[in-house]
């Protein structure tokens, strides 16, 4: 079971796992500006209500790298456990 059924089940679950996180990464934003938490979506929020450009430009990159970095290392570790994955 777990040489041959975790292989196939793991694909979807890496997958799962990273679009997640980025889910997450989108609600810190909400989160932290409700409960007033220091962090990078209150910064974001500051910045763009006092009209802070390249505080914004800053955090945008930032949590775009993110994205980017979390779906590139999925990708890669799924095509290590299945290399007969289709590529996207």
């Amino acid at each position: 079971m777990i040489r041959h059924g975790l292989r196939h089940v793991s694909v979807p679950l890496i997958t799962l796992i990273a679009a997640q996180f980025v889910a997450l990464m989108e609600g810190v934003v909400v989160v932290e500006t409700i409960f007033g938490w220091p962090g990078i979506g209150h910064a974001l929020v500051h910045a763009v209500f006092h009209r802070d450009v390249p505080m914004v430009q800053g955090t945008a990159l930032v949590m775009g790298s993110a994205f980017v970095l979390v779906n590139a290392i999925a990708d890669i570790t799924t095509r290590l456990i299945d290399p007969r994955a289709p590529s996207q």
